[in-house]
């Protein structure tokens, strides 16, 4: 299964999205493919702009991709970002269109996160004192406009003001990607902020399992007595304390442990083998359709937690070859190197572009895999 997913890298899907997948005449990167493999001319996310250079990157890292050509195209998506992307407060717009002309103007979290996340990569490859600056003024402007006194910060949207789990998890992803290439306090303190909202707030202590949609006082939403968690975030949350833990040494292994083997337990349609999208509070399902990325997700934590608990290295093996066995069914696409989205409850994949944003879970996934596989 190693070499599956080596050779589907650097023979169908670099070599697809360094040539096409990226605008080479002015900067940055295409949104989706069709299914055909054409790009489609439609608004850039900033977030997709920072998650591309940490495809790259990893490209790079596993020796799959053109190097100059991936550093070249690292490079001109930095500029991009920073170009088409920024708000002079220092926090970042949601969309450009491929000209670099603002689209949607909202600064919402998500896009803050995967901003930092991008230029934190970026750094790791080349580290101009441009990305780190102008990283710092986006944790500044996050402090100074959006920082909330209970801890973590405001969601913006079309809906307005909302309190969310998921902005969270990937700012603290940005902190800790920063904390593994620079030593500014800044980054950690981020960090263990959001690690403790996280801890405090949005694990609930009664199930265990992790919240995902908030009130303001950060109690969850609830629905008839009930909240939703996502199994695919409870492995994303998990794998992200793993590295955390790596590189503080703070012990967080029972936590981690308690929100994969819930996961394990109720998030598995277990005839298909795959992660589903959401479940209640109470462990019961409340929509069974599949995305790709949870599949990802398990596949990253299991290993990692599979390194540690040794006498049960065998059952986590199982469960990564499982859960890349599954993603596999997500890639049989007509174009080679792309990949279906949601796998309906019916049994069907829903037919619509592939995204570039989603690159990013997948090559993730496939990195962790050749690494850590060998070891368990």
């Amino acid at each position: 299964m190693i070499e599956n997913c080596k050779n589907w890298l650097s023979k169908d899907v670099l070599p697809l999205w360094l040539n096409k997948g990226v605008d080479w005449e002015r900067g940055g990167f295409v949104e989706s493919f069709s299914l055909e493999g054409e790009p489609q001319d439609v608004p850039r996310r900033s977030m997709v702009q920072a998650r591309q250079i940490y495809s790259l990157r990893l490209g790079m890292e596993l020796g799959l991709c053109d190097q100059q050509k991936s550093r070249k195209a690292i490079e001109i998506g930095a500029a991009a970002l920073i170009r088409n992307y920024s708000l002079p407060s220092g926090g970042f717009i949601h969309s450009a269109t491929k000209e670099g002309e603002a689209k949607n103007t909202t600064p919402d979290l998500y896009a803050q996160a995967f901003a930092l996340f991008g230029l934190a990569h970026a750094y790791a490859v080349n580290p101009l004192p441009e990305y780190k600056e102008r990283s710092r003024q986006l944790v500044q402007y996050l402090y100074n406009e959006r920082h909330l006194p209970q801890g973590g910060f405001t969601e913006l949207s079309d809906k307005g003001v909302q309190y969310e789990a998921n902005p969270h998890m990937h700012m603290f992803e940005s902190a800790v990607a920063w904390m593994a290439v620079d030593s500014d306090p800044l980054w950690k303190k981020l960090a263990d902020e959001i690690l403790n909202l996280c801890l405090t707030k949005f694990i609930d202590p009664k199930s265990g399992t992790l919240a995902e949609h908030f009130n303001a006082d950060w109690s969850p939403i609830l629905e008839n007595g009930k909240f939703v968690f996502e199994p695919g975030h409870q492995y994303e949350w998990a794998w992200l304390m793993g590295l955390y833990q790596g590189l503080t040494g703070k012990d967080l292994t029972a936590v981690r442990e308690n929100l994969i083997v819930l996961s394990e337990k109720h998030g598995i349609w277990s005839e298909r083998k795959s992660v589903i999208d959401e479940v209640w509070s109470d462990l019961s399902a409340k929509t069974k359709t599949s995305r790709f990325w949870p599949q990802c997700e398990r596949i990253k934590a299991v290993l990692q937690m599979g390194l540690e608990k040794k006498d049960q290295r065998a059952q986590y093996a199982q469960a990564a070859d499982e859960a890349m066995a599954t993603l596999f069914k997500f890639f049989e696409t007509p174009q080679k190197g792309l990949w279906f989205d949601t796998w309906q409850e019916s049994g069907e994949f829903r037919i619509q572009p592939a995204k570039a944003s989603s690159l990013y879970h997948i090559i993730g996934a496939i990195n962790e895999y050749v690494r850590l596989r060998p070891q368990l």
